[in-house]
């Protein structure tokens, strides 16, 4: 029997000396990142945004990002940009500021300031218009962005928890009066659960796409028809326009613009969101 304990007790020691130091790291990674978040936020009131860049990158790098993270930097990247007045944006700035709203709001699409800031962001590119979209369409994204994909799941299971009460309201209760309530009342909250989990469908289906990515040059990139550094240039769209990557061939990309164009792009010369 005492082998057996030595080897228990010794498996034991094992694996504290392996969590320890793991959840120290991870400790001193967040402890880290809020001192760097505190250092960004001070430079960028301080008007340093060279400095609060590098703050907030360091948070990301971290992996301790969240949206206000994302959205701070995206505002540290476009004001370093407009202090070059001579040449504003000409370090890529804007085009890291498109980038990192972006971020935010993929994270957290309620975030009313990243999405207000970004449409201020592409006003500065070259960025085409995507195909009109009608009323409806649109009323539907934007009811879908009221919340996020878990709040969308939590109210709809609310909403379902009460059409069940309804029915059963309806189904044990021998009031006439009391049993027609109750049915209209499960009726219209069963419809209400549907369309509140058709939004959250809507909504994880946004969050999910990956394949959206941003420009990401100093002034414009070439877009060949092939891929191809000789073949025909079909367009020029400056940094921070949004595009969607449709496959990838050695260093190059085939993405689609917002008015649906298509062309091959270095893949150097794009992030994804």
């Amino acid at each position: 029997m005492r082998p057996i304990y030595n080897i228990i007790c010794a498996a034991l020691v094992a694996v504290v000396v392996a969590v320890v130091p793991t959840r120290s790291h991870a400790a001193d990674s967040a402890t880290t990142a809020r001192a760097s978040w505190d250092a960004g936020i001070e430079a960028y009131n301080a008007r340093e945004y060279a400095a609060a860049v590098e703050a907030f990158e360091m948070v990301v790098t971290l992996e301790e990002a969240s949206a206000d993270v994302y959205y701070n930097l995206a505002n540290a990247y476009f004001k370093l940009g407009q202090q070059n007045t001579s040449r504003p944006f000409a370090g890529g700035e804007l085009g890291r500021a498109v980038l990192n709203y972006e971020r935010a709001l993929k994270l957290d699409p309620t975030h009313d300031d990243a999405r207000y800031n970004l449409d201020i962001a592409k006003d500065y590119t070259n960025d085409t218009e995507a195909v009109p979209e009608s009323f409806i369409v649109r009323l539907w994204h934007s009811m879908a962005g009221l919340m996020t994909t878990n709040g969308w799941v939590i109210f709809s299971l609310v909403v379902l928890g009460l059409a069940l009460a309804a029915l059963c309201t309806y189904l044990l209760n021998g009031n006439v009066v009391v049993r027609k309530v109750a049915f209209f009342l499960s009726l219209i909250l069963g419809l209400l659960f549907i369309l509140a989990t058709a939004l959250s469908l809507t909504q994880k289906g946004a969050a999910e796409v990956d394949n959206r990515a941003v420009i990401l040059v100093n002034d414009t990139t070439p877009v060949h028809a092939s891929p191809d550094s000789a073949s025909k240039v079909i367009r020029e769209p400056s940094q921070g326009v949004s595009v969607e990557v449709e496959r990838r061939e050695g260093d190059w990309c085939e993405v689609r613009f917002a008015d649906g164009e298509k062309g091959w792009v270095r893949s150097a010369n794009i992030e994804i969101i």
